[in-house]
């Protein structure tokens, strides 16, 4: 139960921050689409987001194994 309560809250918070990199990741790809004459720092954020959101899917499966390995889970009891 620790573990699985520990993996949700890393998920809480990989959550947040990929609401942020998703935000972050289109301005950068904007700027990427418009042209802009220095592309490396815009380039970077996007593989900062891009591991921050993988990040978010690999928790996300992490924490749906330890929910799914509860007992009790499909007979409705808690």
């Amino acid at each position: 139960m620790k573990r699985l309560r520990n993996s949700a809250t890393v998920n809480v918070i990989f959550g947040f921050l990929s609401l942020l990199a998703l935000l972050f990741l289109y301005l950068a790809l904007v700027d990427i689409a418009h042209g802009e004459p220095d592309l490396v720092l815009e380039w970077r954020v996007v593989g900062v987001c891009l591991l921050i959101l993988f990040s978010f899917t690999i928790s996300t499966f992490v924490t749906l194994g330890f929910l799914l390995k509860k007992p009790g889970l499909w007979n409705g009891d808690q």
